[in-house]
Parts: C-alpha cells; sequence; structure tokens
C-alpha cells in the first residue's frame, strides 16, 4: 500500500504498476456492502475500476514491493525485488519540472544511445501494455557513459549544461536512494 488510496503491485509476466482508487468512488464507500449488491456492472464487470497511474515491465517478477525511506530524512521510495535477484526503487518526482527534464532526457537517449540488442526501449519497457508515468532512472544514467559530443549535443537541445545534467542525475540517487 503506497497510501490510503493507492497501492503497487506486480504480476509473473514481470509488470510493475501503481493503482489509485478515484476519489468518487472512495467517497461513497459503504461500510455494509449492501451498495455492492445493487450497484450496475460495467461491461459485465465491477461497477467501479482503480485508476492505472504507473505501469512498467521490468524482466522479473516481483516478489515483494515496500515503501520506506533508503535515506535518514529522505523521501519515501518503492523498493522492489525479484525472483532473479533484481533490486529496483520507484523514486516520485517532487516537482513537474523535475519529471519533464528527465523525460526529454529518457526521449534524447533512447534515440542516441542505442542498446546492445538492438530493440526498440520503448517497445521493451513496454512489452505487455505501455509504459505509463514511470521514467526509466537506468536510461538516464547512461548519460554519464556517453561520448563529450553526444553529451554536448543532448545538453544543448535541453538548454542545460553539461554539468548541470550529471548534477540533476546525482541529485536524484543522492536524496532518494544512494
Amino acid at each position: 500500500m503506497v497510501d490510503y488510496e493507492s497501492f503497487a503491485g506486480g504480476d509473473k509476466f514481470g509488470n510493475l504498476w501503481v493503482v489509485r482508487c478515484p476519489e468518487n468512488v472512495s467517497l461513497e464507500a459503504d461500510g455494509s456492502g449492501s451498495q455492492i449488491l445493487n450497484a450496475r456492472g460495467y461491461l459485465g464487470g465491477t461497477p467501479n475500476r482503480l485508476n492505472l497511474m504507473a505501469h512498467i515491465y521490468v524482466q522479473d517478477i516481483p516478489t515483494s514491493i515496500c515503501k520506506t525511506s533508503l535515506v535518514v530524512g529522505g523521501q519515501d521510495v518503492l523498493v522492489w525485488t525479484g525472483l532473479q535477484g533484481t533490486i529496483g526503487v520507484l523514486i516520485p518526482f517532487l516537482s513537474r519540472d523535475d519529471a519533464d527534464f528527465f523525460q526529454t532526457l529518457e526521449m534524447h537517449l533512447r534515440n542516441e544511445d542505442q542498446p546492445l540488442a538492438g530493440c526498440d526501449h520503448l517497445m521493451y519497457r513496454g512489452y505487455y501494455a505501455p509504459v505509463k508515468g514511470i521514467i526509466d532512472g537506468d536510461l538516464c544514467e547512461r548519460y554519464n557513459l556517453l561520448t563529450n559530443d553526444k553529451k554536448q549535443m543532448i545538453a544543448g537541445e535541453l538548454h542545460r549544461s553539461v554539468r548541470e545534467i550529471e548534477r540533476k542525475i546525482s541529485d536524484v540517487r543522492t536524496r532518494s536512494a544512494f
């Protein structure tokens, strides 16, 4: 459970997601359960649906997901572990500017830093369902491994200096996880 209204989960296919109960459904909660008997279903299912907030394919079966703070005084993050030994972290952004910046950086890195296997990054991360609400931090950290020419080109398109981009990537790590 992430908070009172939302929770995170995973499945045997390697997907991770965060879903949230709509506010109007939560306000109409009925403790006795009589409303459930009289509620009309939607397309042969339940009358109320959860909203999908975030989704990504991680290529490992999630075995545990917990909300914790990895740094003293740091923000809460979702740490997940996988069956093959994978340990991952879902870090929420504090501002919309940071989210927009990293989304643009991820887009540029998808074009400039082609994977070794040759498959499309977006198709890989959205193997079963499209990626929603998640920025791939592993891909963003590959910015530090690029050549200086590519770093300068991406920094120019983002209207920032190379040092500023590297510092922003480092700040997310230190503020939340490492």
